[in-house]
């Protein structure tokens, strides 16, 4: 288990986001709305890609790893349309994808669960999306 297949998907993520008009479309700067760190003043929607947990997941012959990936969609507008319309791209983007991972090989990638609520400050809504990610090293 290596930490460059956490950074390789990480990577990989990304640029499948940021490569998505139906996902870029709906954000505030299109592809510029993807982070991993968000910049002071960034104006909403945005997504996030955020914390990740990993675990081993060899067998006799191959190194793989098991992650868990956040994604966080951030939105201001009324209601929870804008938001839930977001979530529902990334999930179209990523669920199943057949994306290329560096240096590894992508055994799945699955839409886990998503979650919709109102930020205590009364108008932010924020959207938590997990993915899981099998991997195994070349």
């Amino acid at each position: 288990m290596t930490a460059d297949s956490q950074l390789a998907v990480q990577a990989a993520l990304v640029a499948a986001l940021k490569g998505a008009s139906a996902v870029t479309l709906l954000l505030a700067d299109g592809a510029g709305s993807v982070f991993d760190h968000v910049p002071q003043k960034s104006p909403y929607p945005y997504l996030v890609v955020g914390p990740a947990t990993a675990r081993p997941f060899d067998g006799k012959t191959e190194d793989g790893m098991d992650q868990q990936v956040t994604l966080h969609a951030w939105s201001r507008e009324r209601g929870m349309k804008e938001l839930k319309t977001i979530m529902a791209a990334v999930v179209a983007t990523l669920d199943r994808a057949s994306l290329s991972v560096g240096g590894h090989s992508l055994v799945d990638l699955r839409f886990v669960f998503s979650d919709a609520r109102l930020d205590p400050d009364g108008f932010t809504r924020h959207g938590v999306q997990r993915f899981r990610v099998l991997t195994q090293a070349l």
